[in-house]
């Protein structure tokens, strides 16, 4: 009785490459702002810059997890997403066009995770590696 698993879809790829393109530009960001260091603001850039940090690597992690069909990921994968879209509301008077992006990559990672097509092939796995384990 052979098993497959199930390769990642279109969707779940897309989501997870745009999760990594969120924590690849939070590593840059942590990084530009230890550059910016300054006397009189060196705890606030540091304390931002491993928050950062430590973000992105939520994410890269939560971007591998889902390619490989983890399922444990999609809570922490909807976690970062609603704070990325409580900045996004944050941003939307400054910067409406940053805010817009935030909005529509937030929206594409949370439909690419948690769509019901999605589920099944996560279930599917979830079941397949049980009834290996039997």
């Amino acid at each position: 009785m052979g098993h497959t698993t199930p390769a990642p879809t279109p969707r779940i790829t897309v989501a997870a490459l745009l999760l990594a393109v969120e924590g690849l530009a939070l590593v840059v960001f942590a990084v530009l702002d230890l550059l910016d260091l300054h006397r009189d603001r060196a705890v606030l850039a540091i304390g931002t810059s491993i928050f950062f940090f430590a973000y992105a690597a939520l994410l890269l992690v939560s971007a591998r997890g889902l390619w490989r069909l983890q399922s444990w990921v999609r809570a922490p994968i909807a976690f970062t997403q609603l704070i990325q879209l409580g900045l996004a509301w944050n941003l939307r008077e400054a910067a409406p066009p940053l805010a817009g992006v935030f909005v529509v990559v937030a929206a594409a990672v949370l439909w690419g995770t948690l769509s019901p097509a999605t589920s099944r092939i996560l279930k599917a796995v979830d079941d397949e590696a049980r009834a290996s384990q039997l």
